[in-house]
C-alpha cells in the first residue's frame, strides 16, 4: 500500500507541476496580451485628443490668452446658431429613428423565418453601401426633379424643393443611423418573456392596453440606448450635411473642417472639437444616469 502511494504520488507530482506552471504563464501573460490594444488606443485616440486639447490653448494670437478661441466660439452669433442647429438636427434625426426603428425593431421579435431574416436585410442595408453612394442617392430623389417630385405630379401634388435644407439632411442621417436604433431595441426585446403579455391578456387586458402597460415599459432601456447611441452619432457627421445640405444649414463639423482647411486655424477648429467633445461626454453621462434610473425603477416593480 505504501509503495503504491509513493508511485502515485509521484505521477502525480508532474501533473501538479504542469498546472502550476501554465496558471503562472497566464498570470504572467495575461496583462501583456493588453498591451498592443492600449499602445493602439493611446496612438491614434488619445494622443490625438490630448494634442487638440493643446492646441486650443496655445494656438492663440499673440496678444491672446489660453481661453481665447473659447471666448471666440462663444461670443460669435453665427457659431452659437451653428452649435444649435447641430444639437437639434440631431435630436430630430434621434426622433425620427426611434419613431421608425420601434416598430421595425417589434416586427423582428414577432416575425418568424425568412421574415425576419428580410426584415433584418433591411436594416442592414445602409452597412452594406457606401455612405457617398447613399447620399448621391438621395440627391436624385430629392432634386427639383429627382424621383420625388415626379411622384408627386403624377398625383397631382406640387412639387417641393427640399434638397439644400434641414429636412434633407434629416431624412439622409436617419436612413443612415436606423440600425444604430434598431438593434439595441431588437436586443432588448428579446430579452422580454412573452410570457408576460399572454398572462395580462389572459386577466383580460386589451392587446393595446397589454402593450403599454407591460411590453412598453420593459423595452424603454433599449428606446433609450438606441436614442443616445444615435445622438451621439450625429453631432460627428460631415458628409450627409454637407450634400444633402446648404451653408445655412451647416453642422459644427463642417464648419471644423473649413477652419483647417481654409484658414488653418488650428486653434479655434481645435476649441471647436474640444466644445463639441465636452457636449459629447456630457450627453453620454447623462443618458447613463437616465438609464441606471429606468433600470432601477423597472426592476423595483
Amino acid at each position: 500500500m505504501t509503495e503504491s502511494a509513493t508511485v502515485s504520488t509521484r505521477q502525480s507530482e508532474p501533473e501538479a507541476l504542469v498546472q502550476k506552471s501554465r496558471r503562472s504563464r497566464v498570470r504572467i501573460t495575461s496583462p501583456m496580451l493588453a498591451i498592443p490594444v492600449v499602445v493602439f488606443l493611446g496612438a491614434f485616440f488619445l494622443y490625438p485628443i490630448l494634442m487638440m486639447i493643446v492646441k486650443s490653448v496655445t494656438d492663440v494670437p499673440a496678444d491672446g490668452r489660453i481661453w481665447t478661441n473659447f471666448a471666440w466660439f462663444f461670443s460669435d452669433d453665427t457659431n452659437m446658431r451653428i452649435y444649435w442647429n447641430t444639437l437639434l438636427t440631431g435630436g430630430r434625426v434621434t426622433v425620427f429613428c426611434i419613431l421608425v426603428a420601434y416598430p421595425m425593431a417589434y416586427a423582428m421579435i414577432c416575425a418568424k423565418g425568412v421574415w425576419k431574416l428580410a426584415i433584418l436585410g433591411v436594416v442592414l442595408l445602409p452597412f452594406w453601401t457606401s455612405a457617398v453612394v447613399r447620399n448621391f442617392a438621395w440627391v436624385v430623389i430629392l432634386q427639383d426633379r429627382g424621383v420625388l417630385n415626379y411622384l408627386l405630379a403624377l398625383v397631382g401634388i406640387a412639387p417641393v424643393g427640399l434638397l439644400g435644407t434641414s429636412t434633407a439632411v434629416t431624412i439622409g442621417m436617419t436612413q443612415v443611423l436606423l440600425p444604430f436604433a434598431v438593434l439595441p431595441m431588437y436586443t432588448t426585446m428579446q430579452k422580454i418573456d412573452q410570457n408576460l403579455m399572454r398572462a395580462a391578456l389572459m386577466l383580460g387586458a386589451r392587446p393595446v392596453v397589454a402593450f403599454a402597460t407591460v411590453f412598453l415599459p420593459l423595452s424603454l432601456t433599449g428606446v433609450f440606448a438606441g436614442a443616445i447611441l444615435v445622438f451621439v452619432l450625429t453631432l460627428g457627421f460631415y458628409v450627409t450635411p454637407a450634400i444633402l445640405g446648404s451653408v445655412r444649414e451647416a453642422m459644427l463639423p463642417q464648419i471644423i473642417f473649413r477652419q483647417v482647411t481654409d484658414l488653418l486655424a488650428w486653434g479655434r477648429a481645435s476649441a471647436m472639437s474640444v466644445v463639441l467633445l465636452v457636449t459629447t461626454i456630457a450627453i453620454l453621462a447623462i443618458g447613463a444616469m437616465l438609464t441606471r434610473k429606468l433600470r432601477d425603477r423597472i426592476g423595483t416593480k
